[in-house]
């Protein structure tokens, strides 16, 4: 099992104009292991890592939005 995740983010920007955010993730090596885990390859290059945990992170947000953000919209 890994255990010894560290994400770490920085270089914090946000645009008023455009209103993006944009920031730097550094993700160590158990980090990089636990996404090729989840995705089941073990070929992929760092490029493919960083896009998978794009998609990890909008899915978490999703998920975290469905479950508290809309509800208490609604409430």
């Amino acid at each position: 099992m890994i255990t010894n995740q560290k994400i770490e983010v920085g270089d914090v920007e946000y645009s008023k104009l455009s209103h993006v955010l944009r920031f730097t993730v550094a993700a160590n090596s158990e980090s990089i292991r636990t996404i090729e885990d989840i995705s089941g390859r073990t070929d992929m290059s760092m490029e493919e890592v960083a896009a998978e945990m794009g998609k990890l992170l909008e899915s978490a947000i999703r998920i975290h939005y469905n479950r508290g953000g809309m509800r208490i919209k609604y409430d």
